[in-house]
């Protein structure tokens, strides 16, 4: 009889291992990434920044904690890597990388916006008042030392 119900049980709970579709993961390099550098994918049909800093930058973006959103960091607490999505949160628009209004970061030359390059606003630059950070992209997780897997 035991042999019966274990028998009888196994579909029953092979049925709970996950759907092999939900598992399926796209590989990111990060070893070709510099330090300083970014690299631009789609996953979830979304384009996603993965962005990492330099010391130098590190330290500029400590320097930033008192006109930024978001986050306060240090160079001790300093992510490896920051994973955005790069559309202005004002009208969707693709942010360009450059240096105005005395910092920095990521424009939405389009309409209105100022990031840096963690994904933080910075309201004082170019009218950004009331916007939200940019959207981070939290379906990856680190597989070693030369990749990141992003969910499907």
């Amino acid at each position: 009889m035991a042999a019966g119900i274990l028998l009888a049980s196994v579909p029953f709970l092979s049925s709970w291992s996950p759907n092999p579709k939900s598992m399926q993961v796209v590989p990111v390099d990060i070893s070709k990434i510099p330090d300083g550098g970014s690299k631009i994918i789609e996953v979830r049909g979304k384009l996603v920044t993965i962005y990492k800093p330099d010391y130098e930058t590190a330290k500029y973006l400590v320097s930033l904690n008192d006109v930024a959103n978001g986050p306060d960091y240090t160079l001790d607490g300093m992510p490896e890597y920051f994973v955005y999505v790069p559309l202005s949160t004002h009208m969707g628009c693709m942010l360009k990388a450059t240096e105005a209004y005395g910092y920095k970061g990521l424009i939405d030359a389009c309409h209105r916006g100022f990031w840096d390059v963690s994904g933080r606003l910075i309201p004082s630059a170019h009218g950004g008042d009331g916007l939200p950070d940019l959207e981070k992209f939290e379906h990856y997780k680190k597989h070693n030392d030369t990749e990141l897997w992003f969910e499907k």
